[in-house]
């Protein structure tokens, strides 16, 4: 990837027909129509508005830095490596970059396949599908990733979007998982009381596992995210908190409004496994501080010149939740 490249982003309309309940743990509606808009991406490290280090997470809701995991490229799917080594890893370093004082990972995904599903504007995962029946099983477990799953099967995700809203970080502090409602809970009681506040967001940490040569994960900075262009969406999670063992989470999609918004989007070039990205998903703190960074749209958008031929991305996403 050239310091600017063209790509090709989608925007979509989601059809709301199927409520919720219906749907599959984890699952998204279809959607009505979608729209292919194509956009200039930026290299973050070479333009003068995007603010590097730590600081850029609150400013425009996203930030690059190095990192090298002890795991290498072979060694991601063996036994308890994820679990033993990369987790720790990443708490460590989301403190170390935010200044939160406890730090806990929720989710952990594995990506090395082709879009498929996500080409398919139509597609969702039905209630009570062999997904449900796997996630429900990691859940019983107890394992770091329960709101979520350690797969190499998953796809990298075509639609613009950002996985919370505050909403969905708040009821994640509540009714995701026991450890994570104890880590949140002087915030929670702060709420409840509608006293002064405790700081606490989700961020997701982004690497590619092999150098990136198609569909790489673009964000947008918020600064340029306009809010008339985000739609929520609920979808069912597991809970291991409330007797249901599920609660809805919200997070939004970005409509095709969004061509005409100035939007700007940002993708390094040339990233390796060193070069991790750290993006915002929400922030309490945004409540209270209407100039920071509340989310960040993101998306795997397609390279114009880049074939079907070429090897499919390998990266690892993990979703964090931060207290201080």
């Amino acid at each position: 990837m050239p310091g600017i490249v063209r790509a090709t982003v989608r925007y979509n309309v989601p059809d709301l027909s199927v409520p919720p309940e219906d749907r599959g743990l984890f699952s998204g509606p279809a959607h009505k129509y979608g729209e292919d808009v194509e956009v200039d991406l930026y290299d973050p490290a070479t333009v003068p508005e995007i603010v590097q280090g730590p600081e850029g997470l609150d400013i425009q809701g996203f930030t690059y830095v190095k990192h090298r995991s002890a795991l290498n490229t072979d060694e991601w799917l063996m036994g308890s490596n994820v679990e033993d080594i990369y987790v720790p890893e990443i708490q460590d370093l989301v403190r170390q970059v935010t200044g939160a004082r406890n730090v806990i990972v929720n989710h952990l995904g594995i990506r090395k396949r082709l879009t498929a599903n996500n080409n398919d504007p139509t597609f969702y995962r039905k209630k009570g599908d062999k997904h449900d029946d796997a996630v429900k099983k990691l859940t019983e477990q107890d394992r770091p990733w329960v709101n979520g799953r350690q797969d190499a099967g998953l796809e990298p995700a075509r639609f613009a979007h950002c996985d919370y809203t505050l909403q969905g970080l708040k009821r994640t502090a509540r009714h995701c998982r026991r450890d994570i409602a104890a880590a949140a809970q002087e915030a929670l009681d702060a709420e409840d009381k509608q006293t002064v506040p405790k700081r606490y967001a989700a961020y997701s940490v982004w690497r590619p596992i092999k150098p990136v040569e198609r569909d790489p994960l673009a964000v947008a900075d918020w600064r340029t995210t306009s809010a008339e262009t985000l739609v929520p969406i609920e979808y069912r999670a597991t809970s291991n908190v409330l007797e249901s063992g599920e609660y809805m989470l919200e997070q939004v999609t970005q409509s095709p409004k969004a061509k005409d918004s100035g939007q700007k989007w940002y993708c390094k070039t040339d990233q390796t496994p060193d070069d991790v990205l750290i993006l915002k998903f929400a922030d309490t703190a945004s409540e209270r501080d209407l100039k920071m960074a509340a989310g960040c749209v993101h998306c795997s958008p397609v390279l114009d010149g880049v074939g079907d031929d070429v090897e499919p991305r390998m990266s690892v996403e993990a979703r964090v939740m931060a207290f201080w």
